[in-house]
């Protein structure tokens, strides 16, 4: 099977797992996890902070950083489809019991004018944004966009958190350190089990006085002592050290793919592909379609009832990206005319 689903299934690396069997556990909750401490120390320097926490997902962390930011009533300003807001079990309103105001762009981009006022508006104690911006196909916050954001909402008083699941695709993409993306924020989480293929984890990074009111979070939402974390630590090391670079092979095989599927008849323009997911409106719904793709050896991810989400991963190489094009081709025009 090619499998596009996400990401999440590319697995681990040899060196990862070598790294695992060698690895020397501790009690990380007390500090003495080597590998834990050094993943954190290196995440925190990449992402341009003062200390960062090795946290089981990047929805506990976004969730860690929502609880440490903004107060039960307070107002947090996201967009529409991020994916805190679709796809993390309404955590922002059952967990830590916050206003939404959501700000609606198909690219998965905010106005700064638009940002600001509703910020002024709702008197909002914290931004969220996310990079890559999952739903509206992996598109990238640029430098000077996501530093104007945060600054704006800083200006007015509120946190600006940013949800860097996808951050290395960003910094790839842009060809910039993920220092460059991720410093503007008071957090920001990333995700080390997507394109850098880790087996679990994420960091959460920040000022030193806000991880550590973040790690009081994470005991709360208990995932702020994982015993014998250091074996995940050590192929997290892996992942950062290994893993970012190669992250632009998933991008060219992705806009391969979309120029594949336009000489097809797909309805697609690979110039607006950004990182590694490509979004397709198939002729049925999208759920219909999976079926019929994976009879042809091919899965595929319904988003919204309406598009289907093909993702590009370490997994994939150039063979599977032409049988792939074929045959989602073949299913998604079922029905039209080419």
């Amino acid at each position: 099977m090619i499998d596009l689903r996400s990401d999440i299934c590319a697995a681990p690396t040899d060196a990862m797992w070598d790294a695992m069997r060698a690895a020397h556990t501790g009690w990380a909750s007390v500090g003495e996890d080597e590998q834990v401490a050094l993943l954190e120390r290196r995440g925190a320097e990449l992402l341009g902070h003062e200390a960062a926490a090795f946290v089981p997902t990047c929805t506990m962390a976004n969730i860690a950083a929502l609880l440490t930011l903004a107060a039960r009533g307070e107002t947090v300003v996201l967009e529409a489809s991020a994916h805190i807001l679709t796809s993390e079990g309404d955590g922002v309103r059952r967990l830590a019991g916050l206003e939404v105001v959501a700000l609606a762009d198909p690219a998965g981009h905010l106005a700064l004018d638009a940002v600001a006022a509703a910020i002024e508006r709702s008197a909002a104690a914290l931004l969220c944004l996310e990079n890559t911006h999952t739903r509206a196909g992996g598109t990238v916050l640029e430098v000077g966009e996501t530093a104007a954001l945060a600054a704006a909402a800083h200006a007015r008083g509120a946190g600006a958190h940013l949800d860097g699941a996808r951050l290395a695709n960003a910094a790839v993409a842009l060809g910039v350190p993920l220092r460059a993306l991720a410093a503007p924020f008071d957090t920001v989480a990333l995700s080390l089990n997507k394109g850098l293929c880790a087996p679990f984890g994420a960091l959460l990074a920040g000022g030193e006085a806000v991880i550590a009111r973040a790690r009081l979070e994470l005991r709360r939402l208990g995932g702020g002592s994982v015993h014998k974390a250091g074996i995940a630590a050590a192929a997290g090391l892996v992942a950062l050290d290994t893993m970012v670079e190669r992250l632009a092979d998933d991008h060219r095989r992705a806009r391969e793919l979309a120029r594949l599927l336009r000489e097809r008849g797909v309805a697609l323009d690979p110039e607006r592909i950004e990182t590694n997911i490509v979004n397709i409106v198939p002729a049925q719904p999208a759920q219909a379609a999976l079926a019929p793709l994976a009879l042809r050896g091919v899965l595929a991810l319904s988003l919204d009832g309406r598009r289907v989400r093909l993702v590009t991963h370490r997994l994939i190489d150039d063979g599977d990206v032409e049988r792939a094009a074929e045959a989602i081709a073949a299913v998604t025009l079922a029905g039209t005319r080419r």
